[in-house]
């Protein structure tokens, strides 16, 4: 008998620990978050002991929640026409993003982020660890405050992001600009 009611007194535990840990924590981190702290950042600034992991799961899942952070773009591939960018100037590539995101709007202008397929939780993998050397201190840490699924992923294309992405794209040709309402990708 005491078997079978283990399974729901652990799901009734993990609910209120859930419960308590948003009320305690989840709301702060969000806003945290939304003011453009980093997850290391988020995790000093708490008054109550959380994990990095579980920080990192509220960053993410609230980046998920507001759009900022999307699985799939939602429009089709096939449908967005492709340019080719001159990745040897930042500046130059700076100034030809910027005017985009003008032009179509920040909530309509993202990166591809290829995070997870490398892995980003591997801190020894080379590629990754490529990508992120050519980042400030603080440009890296936002990025390995997400946590990446192991696929493609697609940022809003906000100001972090765009200096972020900048950086990216002098080094490396992975790293793709979707912009959603003139439908344009640029790789």
């Amino acid at each position: 008998m005491k078997d079978e009611k283990e399974p729901s007194n652990r799901y009734f535990q993990d609910a209120l620990s859930d419960f308590v840990y948003d009320a305690a924590s989840g709301r702060a981190i969000r806003h945290l978050a939304d003011t453009g702290y980093t997850t290391a950042q988020i995790v000093h600034q708490l008054d109550y002991p959380t994990p990095f992991a579980k920080v990192q799961h509220t960053v993410t899942r609230h980046l998920k929640e507001t759009g900022i952070l999307l699985e799939s773009l939602p429009v089709p591939p096939a449908s967005l026409q492709a340019v080719t960018l001159q990745r040897d100037s930042p500046e130059k590539l700076y100034i030809l993003l910027s005017e985009r995101i003008r032009q179509n709007g920040e909530a309509y202008s993202y990166i591809s982020c290829p995070f997870g397929v490398r892995g980003t939780e591997s801190g020894g993998n080379p590629a990754v660890m490529h990508l992120l050397s050519v980042l400030t201190a603080r440009e890296a840490a936002y990025i390995q405050g997400i946590a990446w699924e192991p696929a493609v992923m697609y940022h809003r294309l906000n100001r972090r992001m765009l200096e972020i992405g900048v950086q990216l794209a002098v080094h490396t040709n992975d790293i793709c600009f979707y912009f959603l309402k003139s439908l344009e990708a640029f790789l």
